[in-house]
Parts: structure tokens; sequence; C-alpha cells
């Protein structure tokens, strides 16, 4: 099964890290995470940075378990153990798939039901993550948990971009064999090769747009801006509309923002352009 290969190498990709001055940021006990959501068919797919300490440990350092456990935790099993046990790898891909549906969901930064966030982004291009069976699916460029944010190591943009992250990246985007896709933040786009146009909105002209297709001509939307972060890209002031950047955490304005970046999406592959 791919799927378990593919856990299996990012484990051993894992355990690699670990060995290296990059290992000391790693939750080491901590399973790769592979996706957030359901594997499907016909699905848009979200790709952000790396899973945050959050999804693993409470505030207090503590893991999470029991009803706040939200993924495998490999706990006293050894890498080599983790690797050959069947019942660790499913229980690893089952609670990443069933990661929304159990209502664990991140939600300050994907945000909730009808909320604000990144789901309202996508409510406003006619989708969500809790749509099921058709739910939007996200993957991170880089699949291990940091204590740190990534992008404030110094290394940590290295280790995202080597090669056996984005290999990973991309088996895990060919495994998916989403319809669309959704680059979050500047650095991310600039990773990824394809992106064609570029530019802003007018009616929100602090927000970034990148079009074009992946390498597997999947359609590709970038955005430098992370919807469930606008103040740490934008800052605090107002745009060139007058209108404070606060306004841009709002629903009502994701809903536009994504209804608007949808909309010059669907003219971009209607000029049939590459």
């Amino acid at each position: 099964m791919e799927a378990v290969r593919l856990l299996q190498d990012a484990i051993r990709f894992q355990q690699a890290l670990c060995d290296t001055t990059f290992g000391k940021e790693l939750i080491q006990e901590a399973s790769p995470v592979l996706w957030y959501g359901r594997p499907g068919p016909d699905q848009w797919l979200t790709i952000g940075t790396n899973p945050s300490r959050g999804e693993f440990l409470h505030r207090d350092g503590t893991p999470r378990t029991g009803q706040h456990q939200k993924f495998y935790w490999r706990n006293i099993l050894s890498f080599d153990d983790y690797l050959g046990n069947e019942e660790a790898l499913q229980q690893t891909l089952e609670r990443a798939s069933v990661y929304f549906e159990s209502g664990r969901a991140t939600t300050n930064w994907f945000g909730k039901p009808h909320g604000a966030k990144l789901e309202a982004l996508l409510n406003g291009m006619g989708r969500s993550f809790y749509d099921h069976p058709a739910a939007v699916i996200h993957v991170d460029f880089f699949k291990f948990a940091t204590y740190e944010q990534m992008g404030k190591m110094r290394t940590g943009r290295h280790w995202m971009e080597h090669p056996t992250s984005i290999e990973l990246l991309e088996r895990t985007i060919a495994y998916i064999k989403p319809i669309r896709i959704i680059v979050l933040g500047r650095d991310n786009c600039r990773a990824l090769n394809g992106f064609s146009t570029i530019g802003r909105l007018s009616a929100y002209p602090a927000v970034t747009y990148e079009i074009g297709r992946h390498d597997s001509g999947i359609p590709m939307i970038g955005l430098h801006i992370k919807p469930s972060e606008v103040f740490v890209g934008l800052g605090n002031g107002r745009d060139s509309n007058g209108l404070h950047y606060g306004s841009y955490a709002k629903r009502e304005h994701l809903l536009k923002i994504g209804e608007a970046i949808d909309t010059i999406m669907d003219e971009w592959l209607a000029d049939g352009r590459v």
C-alpha cells in the first residue's frame, strides 16, 4: 500500500533528521503527519509549512493523550520498531484521516465549520474542510512537528526544501491526486515550480496571489499571506483602499477574497493558459 510506504519513508527521514543538529528542534516522539483529512476523489489540497507543536503537545509541554490526542504518538516505540509495526502504522494513517471528522482540528488555524480562518476562504471558493466526502485535505511541506515555528529557525527552510522533504511532498500529492492545489505563504510559493501569473486583488490589494500549474498539470493557486495568520504577513495598518488589515481576518472578507480568487482562477483556466 502506497500510503504505508510513504509513511515508512517519512519515518526513515525523521530518524535521519534526529541524528543531525536539527534533531533537537523536532518533537521526536511525534509521528510524521502525511495529511490532515481523509484522502478521496476530486479533492482540493491546501499546502502549509509543518505541523505545529500544539498538534501533539499541550501548552505546558505534556503530550496530548486520550480525548485530546490528535495524531499518533510514538512513545516507547523505537523508530525501527515503529517501521515494522503494522498496527502503529495504520493507527498513524487513521488518526491523520479523521482529523476533521473527529472534531479535534486546530480551529484557531483551520477555522471552525462556517467560521473564519482558512475555512472561510475555502467557503468563498465553494469548498470546506468539513464537507465530507468531498472535503478539502491539507498537507504540509515538512511533515514533522517542531518545538518552534520553522520560520524562526535558522536552518528551518533548508530542511523544508531538502530533496527528501520535497520528494515526500510530491509523492503525497501524487497519492492524493487533487484537482486543485492552494499553496499558503510566500516562501512556500517560491519553493514550488509552476506558477506563471502573479497579481493583487483590487478590492483587497494586500492580497498577492499566484496562479499556475503543478508539474503534474494540476491547477495551482498561491497566496502570499496565510488566512489564519494575516497579522504575521501584513502587520497592523490599512491597505490602499483604507481597509484595516485586521478586517482581512473576518469571515465576511475572507469569503469575498476566496470568491475573487476563485473567479480569477476560473477565467485563467477558461483562457487555456499554462
